[in-house]
């Protein structure tokens, strides 16, 4: 339907239904019905609704109650077209330089723009046509009188917010098209910046709210009202009710945030996080942390009265070592609280569980862990592992071995009866009854049996992922297999005796674990050194090899079990032939190597001796004694007889027969 020339007009399509298009066609042959346009390109055929039979009319009539409506509207619905350049400039239109419009604003904008844009079209057309038939202009408040009025049938197909009102549509239209063109910020409300009726105007007003929104006590907007308007009325300012206050407080919820909630807060809420992937293969990364283990166990003690008292909410730590490769418990240590010697030692558990699986001790290409202790820790991190990486402070979403913790909790520790529950902050339906756990705590373990429950959840855990991770060991490349040495392991890991040794011709003599055992070395450097004490290092779980240091570190030798020989022959079994050849081995090289020294000092001193002629008194330069022992003698008797040196020595010295070689007898076995 449409209106052309003043007439309420409908096209072929309207009268579906109402009467056949040959009826029409015959009705309008026969002058029943009025054709006042015929059809050509682009455009139907339109037939007067005021000359159809009465029947034809009122069931259009009936069918079309809004006609007129309708009508009127659709010389403008026909002329909107939704603009491009506005939608584009309502999604990147920023309020405040930051925050954006919502699409359904977006689209609501564009409609008022398009409408606006169409009225202007059809104004402009309206006038031409009418100039061109020299007739006036159209006038303003006739157009806008039914503009205004098409404005809710517009609405169907383009949701807008444009007024109703007549004068109120043509004062939004001027402003939109001042300067000539049109201003796409005028449709925005001014209700997103909040502009209209601020009672917070000046800097110092607003940078007192937000002091306060961020104040550390994490005030409340109440509390916030009072203080900012006792501050207010001594200054001369508009005092304020809650609402600026919730409105600044969602508005600058970033920056407020650290001091209302702390930096855990922002960093793991607020701030940008690194999304990782975990490692493909083991031993290429690992994330150690502390853990307070849900579990409880009883621990009875005497008071400083002697009263005995028996507690029920005691728990554990334990210091897990994990791969996160898969998942991998790689190393744990349990204890009362967490420090550095329990992580030392769950770092120890690590390096010796890695000979377990391997055949020998590796270090990690990677180590995570948290600042705690780290000054004290780093030397010993270093050895484990090749780099170091410390998360960063605050940041508990970076380690892995975090969501490990609960992964236990949830799988292990829940399904005991001394379950303690979730953490503080989590959910009250998900803990624990306390009244039930009151009523049986008398059965909870003592610390013995906690420890043990512990235990079986690690090793558990190993059981179910060994396999898969002894696969995976295999795809390691050779040159990221860091192997650790064993007297590394020992420097860094190894127990003390508390006490200093000496070396002695037996070797030396250690009491380790309450038994003496007596170790050496077969580097010949070792008894050069045989003036120093030496502090010695050993694995409990392994007294084969010790290491032996120095005070100040710089000295450190290997040194091995000594093996007993048997005294009886017949006692003798198959290899202490080849560790006593390897004992007499060594003796031979360091008698030649004894020899060779002093040999070349000898010759050393023969030269000089050669190169300088007044030192050739061989009494005079050495205490050499006669075959009776006597030095003064041969010193006096030169003095006075004067006997050539030479002859003395062509006397007293005598060529000595080289020892025939003795055939291997039983006889050189001790």
């Amino acid at each position: 339907m449409e209106v052309y020339n003043n007439r309420l007009c409908a096209t072929y399509d309207d009268f579906a239904g109402i009467i056949s298009y040959d009826a029409i066609q015959k009705s309008v042959q026969r002058g029943r019905i009025e054709q006042v346009r015929r059809a050509c390109n682009g455009t139907e055929a339109l037939f007067a609704v005021d000359s159809l039979p009465v029947k034809y009319k009122n069931e259009v009539y009936r069918r079309y109650p809004d006609l007129q409506a309708q009508a009127a509207s659709k010389e403008f619905i026909d002329e909107i077209v939704p603009d491009g350049v506005a939608m584009n400039f309502y999604a990147e239109y920023k309020i405040d330089g930051t925050r954006g419009l919502d699409f359904t604003k977006q689209q609501e904008y564009a409609y008022n723009a398009a409408i606006l844009e169409a009225f202007h079209s059809r104004l402009d057309r309206a006038n031409s046509q009418r100039m061109r038939v020299s007739k006036p202009r159209v006038k303003k408040s006739e157009f806008w009188a039914k503009a205004a009025k098409a404005l809710p049938r517009i609405a169907d197909r383009f949701p807008h917010s444009l007024p109703e009102n007549p004068r109120r549509l043509q004062e939004k239209f001027n402003e939109f098209f001042r300067g000539g063109k049109a201003n796409y910020e005028v449709l925005i409300s001014g209700k997103f910046q909040n502009a209209n009726a601020a009672k917070v105007e000046s800097d110092d007003q607003k940078a007192t709210i937000l002091k306060l929104i961020s104040d550390p006590r994490n005030l409340n907007d109440k509390q916030v009202v009072m203080i900012y308007n006792a501050v207010a009325e001594q200054l001369g300012w508009k005092t304020i009710t809650e609402r600026p206050v919730q409105e600044m407080r969602k508005k600058y919820g970033l920056e407020t945030a650290a001091g209302r909630l702390g930096a855990s807060e922002f960093y793991n809420n607020r701030s940008m996080q690194v999304k990782r992937r975990r490692p493909a293969l083991p031993l290429y990364m690992w994330s150690l942390d502390g853990w307070d283990v849900e579990l409880y166990f009883q621990r009875t003690a005497t008071d400083k009265n002697g009263y005995t008292v028996t507690t029920y909410s005691n728990r554990l730590t334990v210091v897990v070592v994990l791969d996160p490769c898969t998942n991998y418990p790689i190393g744990y240590a349990i204890g009362e609280q967490e420090n550095s010697a329990l992580i030392k030692e769950a770092v120890r558990n690590a390096v010796n569980h890695t000979a377990e699986l391997f055949g020998q001790r590796y270090r990690a290409n990677q180590i995570q862990s948290d600042h705690y202790a780290m000054k004290a820790m780093f030397p010993i991190y270093a050895v484990a592992g090749d780099k170091v990486t410390p998360a960063r402070v605050k940041n508990a979403k970076s380690k892995p071995v975090e969501r490990y913790f609960r992964s236990l909790n949830e799988g292990y520790c829940q399904l005991c009866r001394n379950w303690s529950g979730f953490g503080i902050t989590s959910d009250k339906k998900k803990q624990p009854n306390a009244d039930a756990l009151n009523a049986y705590r008398k059965e909870f373990p003592d610390e013995a049996g906690c420890r043990m429950q512990i235990e079986n959840i690690i090793e558990a855990e190993r059981a179910a992922k060994r396999a898969d991770y002894l696969k995976l060991w295999a795809e390691v490349p050779e040159n990221r297999r860091l192997p650790l040495s064993t007297e590394q392991y020992l420097l860094n890991f190894g127990a003390e005796t508390g006490y200093k040794n000496a070396l002695e011709g037996s070797g030396l003599n250690v009491k380790l674990l309450g038994a003496r055992r007596s170790y050496d070395c077969f580097d010949l450097r070792f008894r050069q050194y045989a003036h120093i004490r030496w502090n010695v290092k050993y694995d409990p779980d392994n007294l084969d090899q010790v290491l032996a240091v120095s005070d100040d570190g710089a000295l450190r030798f290997m040194l091995e079990s000594k093996y007993v020989q048997p005294m009886a022959l017949v006692e003798r079994t198959e290899g202490d032939a080849a560790e006593l050849a390897r004992v007499k081995q060594y003796n031979t090289h360091l008698e030649d190597y004894a020899k060779g020294f002093i040999a070349t000092a000898d010759k050393r001193v023969e030269q000089l001796f050669a190169h300088n002629p007044q030192l050739d008194n061989p009494l005079a330069r050495a205490v050499l004694c006669d075959s009776r022992g006597q030095h003064k003698d041969q010193r006096n008797a030169r003095r006075l007889a004067a006997v050539n040196v030479k002859e003395i020595e062509v006397k007293t010295v005598e060529e000595i027969a080289p020892k025939p070689i003795k055939k291997e007898s039983i006889f050189n076995l001790y």
